[in-house]
């Protein structure tokens, strides 16, 4: 089973990667939760960008957004149309496999 180092108190005490409280000192480790493709989906459906910052991936998302607002600005010259549609829907699909593979790295660790 893989091992890591407890980051908390930077000692070599070696600890299981799932494992929930560092034996050494007691100090509780944040678990990772399985989080919903289709909430990502939908959440990029409402704000494109949003199901990745939903991921865990707040630059990602901020991109895609920033991307959106420029392509929005393309609209005057009548190619920002495809953009802005291009975009919406990759940050859609994006999100929900984003979540989905992280889903499955979770699943792989169990």
């Amino acid at each position: 089973m893989e091992k890591t180092y407890c980051r908390t108190c930077d000692t070599d005490a070696e600890i299981y990667t799932m494992a929930e409280i560092c034996p050494e000192h007691g100090i509780e480790k944040i678990k990772n939760k399985r989080k919903s493709p289709t909430l990502a989906a939908l959440l990029s459906c409402i704000i494109p960008g949003l199901g990745q910052v939903y991921a865990g991936d707040i630059f990602r998302g901020l991109a895609i957004i920033a991307a959106l607002g420029f392509s929005f600005c393309l609209m005057a010259l009548i190619i920002g149309f495809f953009t802005f549609f291009g975009i919406w829907i990759f940050a859609v699909a994006d999100a929900y496999n984003m979540v989905r593979k992280q889903n499955d790295e979770i699943k792989s660790h169990l």
